[in-house]
């Protein structure tokens, strides 16, 4: 193969894989927007469709507790809170 051969087919590699891997970094980034703005008090949403206000909240733990009934709660890790119910 020629050096043009390569650079086209270099060239033609990443512009193949930008927009495959484009969505999962916007994704990511905007998971990782949404989890420094949650705070204790707010009312969150795990993946399972429980709903709760989030009592407890540490990041370095990867754990958080969610109070889903007067004196009842459960702890899940940070990835099972899908999305945050009050409004900012």
């Amino acid at each position: 193969m020629e050096t043009k051969q390569i650079v086209i087919l270099i060239v033609g590699l990443v512009l193949l894989s930008v927009p495959m891997f484009l969505p999962q970094w916007q994704a990511r980034r905007r998971r990782q927007k949404q989890m420094a703005k949650l705070h204790v008090g707010d009312e969150v949403m795990t993946v399972g469709g429980i709903i709760g206000k989030l009592t407890y909240f540490n990041t370095e733990e990867n754990r958080a507790r969610i109070e889903i009934a007067p004196g009842v709660g459960m702890q899940v890790v940070l990835t099972a809170i899908s999305r945050t119910l009050t409004p900012s």
